[in-house]
């Protein structure tokens, strides 16, 4: 960001001018918020096994965690477009650190399983309302040419949090206690929030938009009944079925009800254009992948290899230092030539990369594990920043926060389809095989295996979308998606 003088006047989407250098602490301010987001994401990943034995419960059940964070996050996307036109972005900011402060303390002194995943649950909050806001900062305030550099940075910086929250936990987890892990979101609320009283400013006009409570209902309801039916799926298939029905109608009618309310709680009218609904289902796919890999790795190194936590993030730390990087080079080539071949490029190396996985996995040889494993981020990676950069440069301006919010909300989605249907196909196995005499290492590697190889199936279908749509999309500044009305 360094190519625009300080003191050059920038004229935002809404008119207003600010000078280059408060545009860089504003987006500085939300970058080191999102490394406090990131961070809380996979804070768990390798604490599912500690959660498990300490509070002597499945690991199913453990990693609700993770499941019920994601769920409450997307609700919280699909509210932030809204919030954020009704109070404004320094208001938002300041209550979604507030939470984010006030979830850490509780989880920092957690005494039972439901404390800590009430921890979760308002720690999602938070990080929710920030995860679509800051991609629509950066499209109204930071000139067009660079929005792909600066948003893939983003990105970046989340991949840093994604990289040093299993590293940072599994040193408390190992050297400390369960719960002092929350002492790193603690900090970052802190720092964050400091930050924003000084350089945090609004970047849109106010609207008197009223918040849809049913819809809250609703998509809260249905993501939970879906992701109850993912994670017993295959271990409880008669309880699971009619929670996905139940799970799938809830969500049509949230849906539905998105095209008849007079403020929708989140504007789905994007998505009637084929492009954008393509590029949101591409974008949940290269993230589900992603998944694949960070959440069932630390259980396959902790329980198939016999690792400690500390030595399993230590290994996460070297895959998601390949995506941090490459997610800059995804930026820096959507802005010179667009998503073709980029983005088909991702898939190809996530699909190579889940393969060799699945194979590599019985030889319990664990560098070799993560460093093919290491494929499959950087594959995200390419596919993550010019996926969405396309569409959100491509689109007319007032429909880009409730865009950036589907592409957040999908995020979320495609993370807690993710973390219940391959941790839950995991932990059947893992309990049926044990049940049948099976060792718990060789189980654990055998669970592995499957979840990996459903995983390596669905993005081989993507792979081939990504070849039809990468080549048909509209190019990169170059044109405008026409929003259906």
């Amino acid at each position: 960001m360094g190519a625009i003088a300080n003191d050059e006047m920038i004229t935002a989407k809404d008119g207003q001018q600010h000078s280059w250098k408060s545009i860089k602490l504003l987006i500085a301010t939300l970058i080191v918020s999102t490394l406090g987001d990131g961070f809380c994401g996979v804070m768990m990943a390798v604490a599912l096994p500690n959660i498990s034995e300490t509070y002597h419960v499945s690991i199913a059940t453990a990693n609700w965690v993770t499941v019920g964070y994601a769920i409450v996050a997307a609700t919280a996307v699909m509210t932030a477009a809204t919030v954020l036109a009704r109070i404004g972005l320094k208001k938002l900011f300041f209550w979604s650190r507030v939470l984010l402060i006030v979830s850490s303390l509780i989880g920092l002194f957690s005494l039972n399983f439901p404390m800590m995943l009430t921890s979760r649950l308002i720690q999602a909050v938070g990080s929710g309302l920030m995860f679509p806001t800051i991609n629509t900062v950066i499209i109204r305030v930071v000139p067009a040419k660079i929005s792909g550099r600066v948003v893939s940075l983003n990105s970046a910086i989340i991949g840093l949090g994604i990289a040093v929250a299993p590293l940072l936990s599994g040193v408390f987890l190992t050297y400390v206690s369960l719960t002092s892990m929350y002492v790193v979101p603690l900090a970052v609320g802190i720092i964050s929030i400091l930050m924003g009283a000084k350089f945090m400013f609004d970047v849109e006009p106010r609207k008197r938009h009223p918040i849809d409570v049913l819809s809250i209902a609703l998509s809260f309801v249905g993501l939970a009944a879906l992701m109850m039916g993912f994670s017993e799926l295959t271990h409880r298939p008669l309880f699971a079925v009619p929670m996905l029905i139940v799970g799938v109608a809830v969500l049509a009618w949230f849906t539905v009800r998105q095209f008849h309310v007079d403020v929708p709680l989140l504007d789905l009218h994007p998505m009637k254009h084929l492009y954008v609904s393509i590029g949101v289902l591409m974008y949940m796919a290269g993230a589900m992948g992603q998944q694949a890999v960070l959440l069932l790795l630390p259980l396959y190194l902790e329980r198939a290899c016999d690792y400690t936590p500390f030595v399993a993030g230590c290994f996460l730390l070297i895959m998601t230092l390949f995506y941090s990087g490459s997610v800059i080079v995804g930026g820096k080539t959507v802005d010179r030539s667009g998503m073709w071949p980029v983005v088909s490029s991702g898939f190809l190396l996530m699909v190579i990369g889940l393969f060799a996985t699945f194979f590599a996995a019985p030889t319990k040889i664990a560098w070799l594990v993560v460093l093919i494993g290491s494929v499959v981020v950087v594959g995200d990676a390419l596919i993550n920043v010019p996926d969405k950069d396309v569409v959100l440069e491509a689109l007319p301006d007032n429909t880009v926060p409730d865009t950036s919010a589907i592409f957040s909300t999908g995020n979320q989605i495609a993370g807690s389809i993710g973390s219940a249907l391959f941790v839950g196909v995991l932990s059947a196995d893992v309990l049926r095989q044990t049940a049948e005499g099976v060792n718990r290492h060789a189980a654990y590697a055998s669970g592995f295996q499957h979840s990996i190889l459903i995983a390596a199936i669905f993005e081989v279908v993507m792979l081939l979308v990504s070849v039809w749509y990468s080549r048909e999309m509209v190019k990169h500044d170059r044109a405008k998606i026409n929003q259906p009305a």
